[in-house]
């Protein structure tokens, strides 16, 4: 019986048992998505640090103390020093309608996956699109967003083979404000429209609908679900694509 003890007691691996004390570094920290990661991974025991453009956000929660604000961009930044010791690197980099978003979502990650995969960073999380996007032949619009998403996927694919994370949202909800660019909804708002698009008899006309229609019906994520899935993925609890709204909010209760 003594020697069953040590099975019976151990505990199943979480995200705050696999971060405590563990440097993660977050692209885009600053920005919608990845604050929540931040404040998610500072949460589980995490040192956080966040590189992004615009530094450390305006107005400051009691948990912003705790992360690294680093300001700079990722194509000019000195990653290998940012990047030394870290767990996990988490990239919620992204950019949608401005001049050039093949740069700013293709070029920026790759970047990020070399650099992360030189400096011997164990875990890349990617936060990218969903695959509708891409099917429903919005090209002619939103080009360069699809063709710097596909870069950055296959960047991190290969930088990182079997210790990826890579997150195909398709729109994401949360906070109080409404905006276009990039779609968003406030939270109170994205959480009726989830219910409703996450009913079986939605999903079922989703399912047999073409790209465009499906990419509608597709049920929101809120931020916090994102979030949550992109921190098992630095934990190494969650790997590989997670493809849709199920995968993603499965993977964040780990």
């Amino acid at each position: 019986l003594l020697g069953l003890l040590p099975g019976l007691l151990a505990q199943p691996a979480s995200a705050s048992s696999e971060l405590t004390g563990k440097k993660v570094v977050v692209l885009g920290g600053s920005g919608f998505v990845g604050q929540r990661i931040c404040e998610q991974l500072v949460s589980k025991g995490a040192s956080v640090v966040s590189l992004s453009r615009s530094g450390s956000p305006a107005q400051g929660a009691a948990w912003t103390a705790k992360v690294q604000w680093e300001r700079g961009d990722v194509l000019t930044a000195d990653l290998a020093s940012i990047l030394q010791g870290a767990e996990a690197a988490v990239s919620a980099i992204g950019a949608i309608g401005s001049s050039d978003d093949a740069r700013g979502n293709g070029a920026t990650n790759e970047a990020a996956a070399a650099a992360a995969a030189k400096a011997g960073v164990k875990q890349f999380v990617l936060l990218s699109a969903s695959q509708d996007v891409a099917a429903a032949g919005v090209d002619g619009i939103f080009g360069g967003y699809v063709e710097g998403k596909k870069r950055a996927e296959a960047a991190v694919s290969a930088s990182f083979p079997g210790s990826n994370l890579i997150l195909q949202p398709s729109f994401i909800y949360g906070g109080e404000e409404f905006s276009a660019t990039p779609p968003r909804v406030a939270a109170w708002y994205g959480e009726k429209i989830e219910g409703l698009l996450g009913s079986g008899l939605v999903r079922g006309v989703a399912g047999l609908s073409p790209a465009a229609l499906r990419l509608a019906l597709s049920p929101p994520l809120s931020v916090e679900d994102v979030a949550a899935a992109a921190v098992a993925g630095a934990a190494g609890l969650a790997k590989g694509v997670l493809p849709n709204h199920d995968a993603i909010v499965n993977a964040g209760k780990q």
